[in-house]
């Protein structure tokens, strides 16, 4: 994506939320963020006069605000709409950056939702993104290229915990497409995940890394450069927590170029079970460069035992790659039901188009009608505890094609190249018994707790069943 924009063309709207009417929705963090952002933006040239900052601090943040040399107003709902359709709409820039730090969530209908200052459980003030991205695209915007960075949650809220039916919010009117638009949004989080803040530090781990990121790079940022030097950087810190982003260049058919959205992304990844991903995630980078370079790829054991994270490893991998397979990411098993059922079940579900296996068709003939009528794009096919490894040779697509597969299996005589798993090092075993049981147990009690993991073996499997006697009523 190539955006070429002036300094002092460059327009900024900064948000930071920190005091909520909802006062136990109170973080600490957002403003500081909101700041630094627009401290940078001041260091690159951007005129004082081009930005517009919107801040609701905590009491005790009050005097940063009141300090800094941009005038700032109350992140409330009203004051955002009208600063972006009464004031910036109207500006004949070439950049818009937009920062936002604070609440977010998803609604029923998977549309992300911005929660503004003066929000409550009673009244949702909110923006819709959405809306705001089709109104920053259209020729109702004068500024025609946008950089858009959101530290904000994108969990659901269900209405059985307190949240409306009808959300509410802002929609913004938009106007026709125009032809010279370009957009690259980069979010915190997938769906389904809250951003997390480092409330001792004052910021937010994503605003963090995003700022430190653009902090490296001269103007105009390369920002899919600083987006996968974020993404890095969130796979060292587990918090589980991954930013994605995703840009569209030109609104005219002919011209688009759209990096797919995760959140479109057709998959059926299972939901993890560890409460800490340890010791994995150079074996991550390894099975990333692996998939690069094999159509098929396997996750085994060295060990012959299970329990090593073979799925644990496959499921993180999916995760933090789905963007890499805009034609999906599909889990197949062999104990359920016929292999050629779950994929027709997938492309059914996902609604592709067009897609509908002939019932007549020999079983290899009903796989080929698969791998060349699946939707376009690269797709991650993952065959998870393969027991006999011949029983998946008549059910793997052609090798060269856009499929890549990837197996897990406690076999380890394979033709394919793989990545063993073994039992973790004493220090990751520790870090994930003291995650388990509790970190001041692992400290007072740190022989037995090495003990305990030499006599599991250090297998992470293991350890989880060892964590489940030690809560169970009457242990100590």
């Amino acid at each position: 994506m190539t955006i070429t924009a002036k300094p002092e063309k460059t327009y900024g709207l900064i948000v930071g939320i920190e005091k909520y009417q909802a006062t136990n929705w109170n973080v600490n963090g957002p403003v500081h963020d909101a700041i630094k952002f627009a401290d940078w933006l001041l260091s690159q040239g951007v005129p004082t006069n081009n930005i517009r900052l919107c801040l609701s601090p905590l009491t005790e943040n009050s005097e940063l605000v009141n300090n800094f040399e941009i005038t700032s107003k109350p992140a409330t709902e009203q004051n955002l709409f009208d600063i972006i359709t009464n004031d910036l709409s109207q500006q004949t820039g070439e950049l818009l950056f937009i920062f936002w730090a604070g609440h977010g969530l998803i609604t029923s209908e998977r549309n992300r939702r911005l929660l503004c200052a003066d929000a409550s459980k009673n009244n949702w003030q909110n923006l819709d993104l959405h809306s705001l991205l089709l109104l920053f695209g259209s020729d109702s915007f004068r500024i025609p290229n946008q950089i858009c960075i959101v530290d904000a949650c994108a969990n659901y809220l269900l209405e059985s915990n307190g949240r409306p039916t009808n959300l509410g919010g802002k929609q913004f009117p938009s106007g026709q497409p125009r032809q010279n638009s370009q957009q690259f949004v980069l979010l915190a989080t997938r769906e389904g995940e809250t951003a997390k803040v480092n409330s001792s530090a004052k910021t937010g781990y994503f605003s963090q890394a995003v700022i430190k990121a653009l902090e490296q790079q001269d103007w105009l940022p390369d920002m899919e450069v600083v987006a996968k030097h974020v993404k890095e950087q969130f796979a060292s810190l587990n918090k589980q927590q991954l930013p994605t982003y995703f840009y569209r260049r030109s609104w005219d058919g002919d011209q688009e170029d759209y990096y797919p959205n995760p959140f479109d992304i057709a998959y059926n990844i299972p939901s993890t079970q560890a409460r800490k991903f340890v010791d994995r995630h150079q074996p991550l980078e390894e099975l990333h460069q692996l998939l690069q370079d094999n159509t098929i790829v396997a996750i085994t054991d060295r060990t012959g035992q299970g329990g090593v994270g073979k799925t644990e490893l496959a499921i993180q991998y999916s995760w933090y790659n789905l963007e890499n397979y805009p034609g999906g990411c599909c889990w197949l098993y062999f104990k359920r039901v016929d292999i050629v059922t779950q994929l027709s079940g997938f492309a059914m579900v996902k609604k592709f188009p067009d897609f509908k296996i002939p019932e007549n068709l020999p079983l290899d003939y009903q796989l080929l009608y698969c791998w060349e009528n699946w939707q376009p794009g690269k797709v991650l096919l993952v065959f998870d505890n393969v027991t006999d490894i011949e029983q998946i040779k008549d059910y793997l697509p052609p090798m060269g094609s856009r499929f890549r597969v990837l197996i897990t299996t406690r076999s380890s005589q394979l033709p394919y190249a793989s990545i063993p798993l073994g039992e973790l090092p004493e220090t990751e075993a520790l870090e994930l018994l003291a995650k388990l049981v509790g970190k001041d147990y692992v400290e007072k009690k740190l022989e037995v707790a090495k003990e305990i993991c030499q006599f599991v073996g250090c297998i992470p499997l293991k350890l989880y069943h060892v964590a489940g006697l030690y809560s169970e009523p009457g242990n100590t």
